[in-house]
């Protein structure tokens, strides 16, 4: 759910854990794209979680106005040359100005910022924004996401990729209920990891997963799926340190063009899947 506040805010957090975050700037689409906000709002939100203490910068100087915008200190502080006075009177303003002069500047994730993370996650979780696991969104945001890429403009192609696990229901039989957990859970993270800012996951009911992906084209919506099966069939899990089997995935993609630009793409890719284990499983199947 892009336009969630909380969604937002975890997936913010979460980006500042991964070496590709190690700067924030909010003129980067890339960034912007994966916390589902528009510049200015991706601002404001640093900022919000500068004053909460979720994150830092690594700048004494910026460190000091982050201060005086929790009220820790009043001592004013020179503008640079370029930078009206009035900006720095006001520690927000201030913060404001800077980010969006779009000047790199290092944001470090704190441990309140960590704790942070899980408070959401479940949060989330009981809202029925993340899946049990916490991991991917509820597929009950799918349709709505699917609908409107579908309505964009015509020349920018929409994917959709049905996954399913193979055979997953023998670990739950031989293995327990808990071993699945853990496979489910890695499953999840290898699809996550995978789709990277490029598309979302969504996860349905037991190990069905549906992607979608805006303004890549078919055959980049292939690379992401084979790297996905490839990834899923490397995964190593383990439980009381016993070796798990592993476990591969069966994958439909459809996506526009060539299918028409209507929700039936979501039939398409569903019908793909089916055919993909009844041609022996471990298969992308994308025509």
């Amino acid at each position: 759910m892009k336009d969630d506040i909380r969604y937002s805010e975890f997936l913010f957090l979460q980006a500042l854990e991964k070496p590709a975050f190690d700067c924030f700037n909010p003129n980067d689409i890339k960034q912007t794209n994966a916390v589902g906000l528009n510049p200015n709002l991706y601002r404001e939100m640093a900022i919000t979680l500068l004053e909460d203490s979720y994150v830092r910068f690594s700048d004494d100087r910026l460190q000091k106005l982050v201060r005086r915008l929790r009220g820790e200190i009043s001592t004013n502080l020179r503008g640079s040359p370029d930078t009206p006075q009035h900006q720095w009177d006001d520690p927000r303003a201030a913060l404001d100005y800077i980010l969006i002069c779009g000047s790199l500047q290092t944001l470090h994730i704190t441990f309140r910022g960590r704790r942070r993370i899980e408070e959401l996650r479940e949060e989330l979780k009981r809202d029925r924004i993340l899946e049990d696991f916490g991991v991917l969104l509820s597929v009950r945001y799918f349709r709505r996401d699917v609908q409107d890429a579908l309505q964009r403009a015509t020349d920018i192609p929409v994917s959709v990729l049905y996954l399913d696990m193979d055979d997953f229901g023998k670990i739950n039989k031989e293995s327990g209920q808990t071993a699945g957990d853990v496979v489910m859970k890695s499953y999840l993270e290898v699809v996550r990891e995978s789709v990277g800012d490029f598309g979302t996951a969504y996860r349905g009911v037991g190990d069905e997963v549906v992607i979608l992906i805006v303004g890549q084209g078919h055959e980049r919506a292939i690379e992401f799926g084979e790297k996905i099966r490839a990834s899923v069939a490397a995964m190593e899990c383990q439980y009381k340190d016993k070796k798990l089997p592993s476990v591969t995935v069966s994958m439909g993609i459809a996506s526009t063009p060539p299918e028409s630009r209507t929700m039936d793409i979501e039939t398409v890719a569903d019908q793909r899947k089916l055919q993909a284990k009844s041609a022996g499983k471990n298969k992308v199947i994308a025509a």
